[in-house]
């Protein structure tokens, strides 16, 4: 069979941020404007940035809140919330120029999208250094690393980024940035603020999170782990943890929650990650124009083993 049929496969990069930090900032804004710290559904948050659709650009602008730590979400499908987080609230109302505890809230929030926080460890601030020498990172030493690389085009958009909030954090190469929730200097040393505790997680593991005091989740199970030990996700979600916000926990109760394993396609093409919590089917997938058909099909299947379940 000539390979002239063949598709080529759709090229897609790691997750990024689609907009500086500075724009970062008034996006929660004009949130906390519109909600105050409440949490609110999507249409809430299309209504605050003047979008008349809920569409893709919306979903990108609150994902891009979500990895820099300003917003938190919860729930899913239509029951799914959004709220300001505690650092956001911090960075929003504390007006005093000289907020050391805003600075540092500032800083941290810079550093919250994984792939800041790697070329932050690789390169600081990176002042001098040639954008060649970062994009030759992003587009093939990763993947010789064995990470996923950039597209040229995404490389350059996160390159830009990257220096744009670099700027406005007002991060300098000797600056010690590690992600914490809020000073809390130990009583036997004054003026010292000791470091976070940090977790032994692994793939496999369960785990609680809690960012600015409030429980995200119970328990989910960890999928991914970075290779710096900083940041973990979860089954159900693509968002990268803080490893410093989460703590080992039990595995839940069989009848409470139950990995399902996937259905398989017909192409054998379609990524599909679900569970059961609480009755209801928790589905994760990453398709295509061309493998909608093969979703439909294993939706069916899932209808059956939610029946055997029930």
């Amino acid at each position: 069979m000539s390979d002239e049929n063949e598709k080529p496969k759709r090229f897609r990069s790691p997750p990024y941020p689609m907009f500086d930090l500075g724009k970062a900032v008034e996006r929660a804004k004009e949130v906390y404007s519109k909600a105050n710290a409440h949490a609110a559904g999507v249409q809430v948050l299309a209504e605050a940035w003047g979008m008349k659709s809920v569409d893709g650009k919306v979903w990108r602008t609150a994902a891009s809140l979500i990895q820099y730590g300003l917003m938190q979400d919860s729930g899913t499908g239509k029951n799914r919330k959004f709220q300001i987080t505690d650092a956001a609230k911090r960075i929003i109302l504390d007006t005093s120029p000289d907020s050391q505890r805003r600075q540092e809230a500032i800083q941290n929030a810079a550093l919250g999208p994984m792939i800041h926080r790697e070329l932050w460890d690789r390169y600081n601030v990176a002042s001098g250094l040639s954008d060649t020498v970062i994009r030759t990172h992003l587009t093939i030493d990763r993947e010789e690393g064995g990470e996923a690389p950039y597209s040229p085009a995404a490389a350059d958009e996160v390159i830009a980024t990257y220096r744009a909030t670099i700027a406005y954090a007002g991060l300098e190469d000797s600056t010690k940035v590690s992600p914490q929730q809020e000073d809390k200097a130990d009583e036997n040393e004054p003026g010292v603020t000791p470091a976070p505790r940090v977790p032994n997680v692994k793939v496999g593991d369960f785990v609680q999170w809690e960012s600015g005091g409030v429980i995200q989740f119970e328990a989910r199970k960890v999928d991914w782990v970075s290779e710096d030990g900083s940041h973990l996700r979860v089954f159900g979600s693509p968002a990268g943890i803080p490893m410093s916000e989460v703590e080992l926990v039990d595995a839940p109760h069989a009848t409470q929650k139950r990995d399902i394993a996937k259905p398989s396609a017909k192409g054998g093409k379609l990524n599909v990650t679900a569970y059961v919590d609480g009755g209801r089917l928790q589905l994760t997938a990453d398709v295509g124009p061309d493998e909608i058909a093969d979703l439909k099909d294993m939706l069916a299947k899932y209808e059956e083993i939610l029946k055997l379940l029930s």
